[in-house]
């Protein structure tokens, strides 16, 4: 059976992604396994001394250690007791749930658990400004991105309507001609086929580069301009097509969009348009969000739109 994960820090903010979460599991058919992390405080623990000082200290050591492990143990409690509770309301809505609770880093705990249980799917809330913002201590999002196996879900914070609980009609899949944003249709597809979603596969054609930079722009841009703008055009039509076809000899809804224009911003605007439930994209997982196409469009993506996006890390040897 497939697993989400769903790291939880007790915020009200972390707990934004639970209505995606309980529409992905019936779709996805998999357990659900909330997960808090408690996080080490080096400087509370008695280990840190060094030896002669623990000898000379004798007694007072030991108490305080008794002190620390029963610190450890109020904290666990009081994390099984929050996730229990919200184990509970998802149980109610018939879905298989487990709670973990574990010590350590966030992101650091959040990988290990994503590779231990074969994780399909980590979800995620984070302010959509400034980039990936903080979660709880350092961006953890950011960070299981880079390093974690599975694809990251992110909702921004806000953008949940709490009257309307979310649903997977229509999915954007950005490309651009590479084989790194091509990783994302698996999944993609996956999720459309479960869901009984339309695909929306999408290219943007960015504008030539103005060949007269620091001087007034041209009332109309020379003809070759206009020629090349046209051909790459014609060329991402042909090729999304493709990619459209194979999809639909698996009985999938999709259609096909291109547009001239920059990624971020036509990503943004047809998801808006399209009223899209959902953007799934490839990106580099080393080094952070690394470039996707010319500039960090997903880190853009998610500044901008309200539109939850699933973090797909591609392959090294595919770039």
């Amino acid at each position: 059976m497939k697993t989400i994960l769903v790291p939880l820090d007790g915020s009200a903010l972390a707990e934004e992604v639970l209505p995606y979460v309980r529409m992905l599991a019936p779709v996805l058919g998999a357990e659900i396994r909330l997960l808090h992390v408690v996080s080490e405080i080096d400087t509370h623990n008695p280990l840190a001394y060094d030896i002669t000082t623990l000898y000379s200290m004798g007694d007072v050591i030991a108490a305080q250690q008794e002190r620390y492990q029963q610190s450890w143990q109020t904290m666990r409690q009081h994390a099984e007791g929050y996730l229990a509770s919200q184990a509970m309301r998802l149980k109610e809505d018939g879905l298989d749930v487990a709670i973990d609770v574990r010590f350590g880093s966030p992101a650091e705990v959040i990988v290990e658990v994503a590779e231990k249980k074969h994780v399909a799917l980590v979800t995620m809330a984070t302010h959509g400004y400034s980039g990936l913002r903080r979660w709880a201590l350092g961006s953890v999002t950011d960070r299981v991105v880079q390093a974690g196996p599975a694809p990251v879900f992110v909702v921004r914070g806000g953008a949940v309507d709490a009257a309307n609980p979310p649903t997977l009609k229509h999915i954007l899949v950005p490309l651009d001609g590479s084989e790194l944003a091509r990783q994302a249709l698996p999944l993609a597809a996956e999720l459309a086929s479960c869901a009984r979603a339309e695909l929306l596969l999408l290219q943007a054609i960015a504008p030539p580069l103005d060949a007269h930079a620091g001087q007034r722009p041209l009332a109309r841009p020379p003809m070759d301009m206009e020629e090349s703008q046209a051909m790459l055009q014609e060329h991402a039509t042909v090729e999304v097509g493709e990619q459209a076809q194979a999809l639909r000899r698996r009985d999938l809804a999709v259609r096909t969009i291109v547009l001239n224009g920059h990624a971020a911003e036509v990503i943004v605007d047809e998801a808006t348009r399209e009223q899209a439930d959902l953007i799934v994209m490839a990106t580099h997982g080393r080094g952070g969000l690394r470039r996707w196409a010319l500039g960090s469009v997903a880190d853009k993506v998610l500044h901008a739109t309200a539109t939850p996006l699933v973090l797909v890390r591609a392959q090294e040897s595919a770039t």
